[in-house]
């Protein structure tokens, strides 16, 4: 009981005690049960608070776990993304590395392919010609040179041994042919000489 509540009993009891007169006394108990009965319905409200305070407190304690529970998990869920941002963030910078250093390398081995054109380029006609005088030269026989010096002597157009006059007299188809006939001469006697 309260303070208030017992004060208020004391004083019933003492009113009573005393020795008023019967209707006052009659009168103070019908008060004092009043009073008791009010008290009595406070404290039944007082209870019944108490118990929705400590529903209530038991409910917001429930909530706050869960809520707490709840921000744990956000908090993870944010370290794992925060994790996934870092190794995403890290592996673009390793593409931007690379890329980088790709086009730096690029150029440089583009020049270098050019750089190898240019020398095969170069050097393939002196390798062309490195061929040319190390494979052995066989003598030409006086034979074949002869023959070429007549036949542009007989020709229309000579290119060989072109003289300062073009209008000089040729030899006319007659003339050749003592001509072809020492050249096929030689072929025949090479043959009897064979037999």
């Amino acid at each position: 009981m309260t303070k208030q509540t017992r004060i208020t009993t004391l004083m019933v009891v003492i009113a009573i005690v005393s020795g008023c007169q019967s209707n006052e006394n009659q009168r103070l108990a019908e008060m004092a049960e009043r009073q008791l009965d009010r008290q009595a319905e406070q404290n039944q409200r007082m209870a019944d608070l108490q118990e929705e305070v400590a529903e209530g407190s038991k409910r917001l304690v429930e909530a706050d776990a869960e809520a707490r529970r709840e921000m744990i998990g956000l908090h993870h869920d944010l370290q794992t993304e925060r994790q996934t941002v870092g190794q995403q963030r890290d592996h673009l910078e390793q593409d931007r590395r690379e890329l980088a250093a790709q086009r730096h390398r690029d150029p440089i081995i583009a020049e270098t392919i050019q750089q190898i054109g240019l020398l095969i380029a170069c050097g393939l006609p002196l390798l062309i010609c490195l061929m040319l005088l190390r494979q052995p030269v066989e003598p030409s026989g006086d034979r074949e040179i002869a023959e070429l010096l007549i036949a542009d002597l007989v020709s229309a157009q000579p290119q060989l041994l072109q003289g300062p006059d073009d209008s000089a007299p040729r030899l006319s188809q007659e003339a050749s042919e003592p001509h072809q006939r020492l050249t096929q001469a030689p072929d025949d006697e090479g043959t009897s000489e064979s037999d």
